[in-house]
């Protein structure tokens, strides 16, 4: 069942950059192009540091085989210029890096790309509380139920079995209730 509920999770995260993507290319979804290029990164190293504790799952999968793709849409069709938050991101995001490559174990690696994971979303997060209209629903729901799968797939409990889910639901899970119970203005 977890093998499932996993393979699940990865086809509603890619199946989640349908909607985004289409909505980028008519102009109704702003991506925040800090957040992306951070998750992009940081999808590449948590595959990575999951396959080498084949701790592999299809959440992850799924969100690095779009994330690029986002990435790439978001530094041509998003906001122009780079604002001091994504700045201070950025050099966050590369601190995590730097030392991900000092220590060289795969389970640090996994939580600095969790928190950096979390710096990367404020940009989005913050664009979203301002300017909610400017994100792609369909897909944030999308992305959500996939975390909802990830996380029952989880089989055994350990840090590295379970940190990126968490850090997703974590997200995900926000973006939700900007999008949907926050109230408004």
């Amino acid at each position: 069942m977890e093998k499932t509920l996993s393979t699940l999770a990865g086809i509603l995260f890619l199946a989640g950059y349908v909607p985004y993507i289409r909505a980028i290319l008519k102009g109704t979804t702003k991506p925040a192009k800090t957040s992306w290029l951070i998750w992009s990164i940081l999808d590449t190293i948590t595959l990575c540091s999951l396959w080498a504790k084949h701790a592999v799952n299809g959440q992850i999968i799924g969100a690095l085989a779009g994330a690029w793709i986002v990435t790439f849409l978001a530094l041509r069709y998003g906001k122009p210029g780079w604002e001091r938050r994504d700045v201070f991101c950025l050099i966050g995001a590369g601190v995590g890096l730097i030392a991900w490559a000092l220590f060289r174990e795969p389970a640090v690696a996994l939580a600095i790309s969790v928190v950096v994971l979390l710096i990367g979303s404020v940009p989005t997060v913050d664009r979203s509380r301002k300017h909610p209209e400017q994100e792609n629903k369909l897909a944030w729901t999308l992305w959500w139920l996939s975390c909802v799968a990830a996380i029952a797939a989880i089989e055994k409990w350990t840090f590295v079995n379970a940190a990126q889910q968490v850090a997703f639901t974590i997200v995900e899970s926000t973006m939700m209730y900007i999008l949907f119970l926050r109230p408004k203005k």
